[in-house]
């Protein structure tokens, strides 16, 4: 059995131990840190994706989730995965459709294995461990010398240029190398995919025995392993000095050493040689000039295993190896945009839309008490003109109509909160509060008569029936957030001036506009309006002082 020792008091520790200090003298050991493990949950489908797990996972519909599911039959809250030492345990929240693990439902936390399939919803995830992968040790030594470098070069000299044959040679091998690279990378979109296949690219056309890519953590800066690959199958530990990390990292260029066993620089680093490293080198991911991250290969075997030559040939994998890291993490970023976008201009217009995407403004997770306008407005005798209509027709003329409403309270900063059968309700005053949410709410109300006016314009000289609507406002604190049950899941509010605005709506004749008293006093403009008689609300003790809006006359 191959040994290490302690840096400090050079006492002899064993190469599979796992320990964090020397027992001897107390001297932390850099090279004897565990790898962390590392799992992951891969989803099937006509857009695969992975997610990466942490110390604590959970999924549900609520955005808040580490993992949405997007689905009506999924909890906010569904299922949690949970680290436990070496292992990860799955338990169900208490979600109404339950969470299936090999097909039998869970009623209690248990244990993940390797493989196992977890379904949530309509929704399959296969659980993965990478727990046997080849342990990663990294060493600090002294001293640091380099016995060959190479420059990271991108482009092709003109063929007319060109007039040695080492040149030639070299770009050749670029060329060989860029072949072989997208043979096997092609269209690849899955980052925790993509990494092992440049680690198979580089074992086809170089000789080393293990593979290592590190990627430098966006918050930590720290460069982390994130792949490794072994020629042959075996227990091994990969070791990686981190003098030729750091001496890559700073000065971006790729380095090699012959015989690390002859290296003067690991005269001081005993386990390198204990664990027979004889050639090693490394060169660097880089993007926009800045280092991302380092591929790292290894030799045991022979002396001079690697050559200048190879060292170029890496250089030119990692130039191909960054752009298709690039590639998969925009890939995933814009697919998550996408999704966001989509979701938010569910109810948001598009200006509102892409603050909340810049993370300018942020949406209540949950449900926060605030002072805002809700509006309500439907369509006057709708069932009975449903009655008398083919319902394709009516379905097409709903279609056409909520698309017209839906832009007119997007023009005055106002959210589509949902469409009830013919009525459409709107929220002013969330999720940023203006002093003017009153009055963009009124503006709103006279717009969409106004465009409902030239809507049946247009059905009149097709032959078709006009259509009538009512507008009920009021204003008052509702508690409005992401908001859901297990059937449903969207950006509301909730309370009694909901309540009230539908009530007025209900109020309202065929082309009114009723608004309660706080509402118009709200609004800093001056409205033309009357006062209607006081109206009585169900739950509510008081009276309501209720006003129609004359149209024609804004303020």
């Amino acid at each position: 059995m191959s040994t290490l020792s302690c840096p400090r008091c050079q006492a002899p520790l064993s190469a599979t131990s796992t320990l964090f200090a020397c027992p001897g003298c107390g001297a932390p050991l850099t090279g004897s840190k565990r790898e962390p493990l590392v799992a992951r949950l891969e989803v099937a489908g006509a857009a695969p994706a992975v997610h990466k797990l942490g110390p604590q996972t959970t999924l549900g519909r609520s955005p808040s989730a580490t993992i949405q599911i997007v689905d009506p039959e999924v909890s906010r809250a569904h299922t949690q995965i949970e680290q436990d030492g070496d292992e990860y345990l799955v338990r169900d929240l208490g979600s109404s459709n339950g969470t299936y693990l090999n097909g039998r439902r869970l009623y209690g936390p248990a244990t993940l294995e390797d493989g196992d399939e977890l379904a949530i919803g309509a929704s399959k995830f296969v659980f993965r461990l990478e727990s046997h992968r080849p342990q990663v040790l990294r060493t600090e030594e002294k001293k640091a010398a380099v016995l060959a470098s190479v420059a990271h070069e991108d482009a092709f000299a003109p063929a007319d240029e060109i007039d040695d044959h080492a040149t030639l040679r070299r770009d050749y091998d670029r060329l060989r190398v860029a072949h072989e690279f997208n043979k096997v990378i092609r269209l690849e979109r899955d980052l925790h995919a993509l990494l092992p296949k440049i680690l198979d690219v580089a074992f086809t056309v170089i000789p080393a025995e293990n593979g290592v890519i590190l990627l430098r953590d966006p918050r930590s800066g720290e460069l982390l392993v994130e792949a490794v690959r072994q020629r042959k199958q075996s227990s091994a530990k990969v070791l990686i000095s981190e003098t030729l990390l750091a001496h890559v990292a700073n000065t971006k260029q790729g380095v090699l050493t012959s015989d690390a066993s002859a290296d003067l620089r690991f005269n001081a680093a005993s386990s390198i040689v204990g664990l027979g490293v004889r050639s090693c080198m490394a060169v660097p991911l880089l993007t926009g000039g800045k280092v991302r991250g380092v591929m790292f290969l290894d030799s045991r075997e022979f002396i001079g295993a690697f050559t200048p030559k190879d060292l170029e040939v890496l250089s030119a994998i990692a130039s191909q190896a960054t752009i298709a890291i690039e590639n998969a993490e925009l890939i995933a970023a814009m697919e998550e945009s996408a999704k966001k976008k989509a979701f938010l201009e569910r109810f948001l217009s598009p200006a509102l839309a892409r603050e909340v995407e810049k993370g300018r403004i942020e949406l209540a997770k949950g449900g926060s008490l605030k002072e805002l306008t809700v509006l309500f407005a439907d369509i006057r005798g709708f069932t009975t003109m449903s009655e008398t209509v083919p319902p394709q027709e009516t379905v097409d003329m709903l279609n056409e109509y909520f698309e017209l409403m839906a832009d007119c309270v997007f023009e005055f900063n106002g959210i589509v909160d949902k469409f009830i059968g013919d009525s459409v309700m709107a929220l002013f005053g969330a999720p940023i509060s203006g002093p003017d949410d009153a009055e963009r709410a009124i503006r709103c109300a006279i717009r969409m008569m106004e465009t409902t006016h030239e809507f049946n314009a247009a059905r009149v000289v097709a032959g078709k029936k006009p259509i009538h609507i009512g507008i009920g406002l009021h204003t008052g604190e509702a508690v409005v957030g992401v908001i859901g049950s297990t059937k449903r899941l969207e950006y509301t509010a909730v309370g009694d001036t909901v309540n009230v605005a539908s009530r007025l709506c209900g109020a309202a004749g065929g082309d009114e506009i009723v608004l309660s008293e706080r509402a118009l006093g709200r609004s800093s403009a001056a409205f033309e309006a009357e006062e209607l008689a006081t109206m009585n609300v169900r739950g509510r003790e008081a009276t309501l002082k209720t006003y129609r809006i004359r149209l024609g006359v804004g303020g």
